[in-house]
């Protein structure tokens, strides 16, 4: 994860396509069902069935990076997909990262060590997890609860600062403008 890697560490995360980050501003809020086809979305292909673990408990995925070590978790979790995730699902080119603020949603957090033992009581094994890595926050996750955010490309190695709370559109879409001439969008 290289640089990236010191920025996630310790911090709770939630990651997006950049196109979508207007539509969580015009929300407020990380939508748990926000207004896109499943077949824009991870995991949705099969249908309900086989949701990821986080939208079928009425969720939002979270990254716990707290205490987070990428080579002892490839060890011990070698078909986790996290990779795919980070720095970015490579078909996007980028990503937003927003750090969620872990005091602010303590009590609609479920834990990745909870989240890992109700899959497996409640034998949810078709719905995806990225186990000890994955959160969830149960319901939406207000703007207010977002600490800061940024726009990453080029593996991780791009990196621009922006601020949610006080979104000015006009620095988010010349941070757009400089990620799209980057990638060639």
């Amino acid at each position: 994860m290289g640089e990236l890697q010191s920025r996630l560490y310790g911090g709770l995360w939630h990651t997006t396509r950049p196109d979508r980050l207007l539509s969580i501003v015009e929300a407020q809020a990380i939508l748990v069902e926000p207004d896109i086809h499943d077949r824009e979305r991870s995991n949705t292909a099969n249908g309900p069935k086989n949701y990821p673990i986080s939208r079928t408990i009425g969720g939002i995925s979270l990254f716990d990076f707290d205490g987070f070590d990428p080579e002892s978790y490839e060890k011990q979790f070698p078909v986790s997909s996290w990779h795919f995730f980070v720095p970015y699902v490579r078909r996007w080119q980028g990503a937003v990262w927003l750090e969620i603020e872990r005091d602010v949603v303590r009590e609609q957090l479920v834990s990745p060590t909870a989240l890992l033992r109700k899959w497996k009581e409640e034998g949810l094994y078709g719905h995806n997890i990225l186990p000890r890595l994955e959160a969830t926050h149960v319901g939406d996750v207000p703007i207010s609860a977002i600490s800061s955010a940024f726009l990453t490309w080029d593996d991780g190695r791009e990196v621009r600062e922006f601020s949610i709370r006080n979104f000015d559109h006009n620095i988010f879409t010349q941070i757009l403008k400089e990620w799209q001439e980057a990638v060639g969008k």
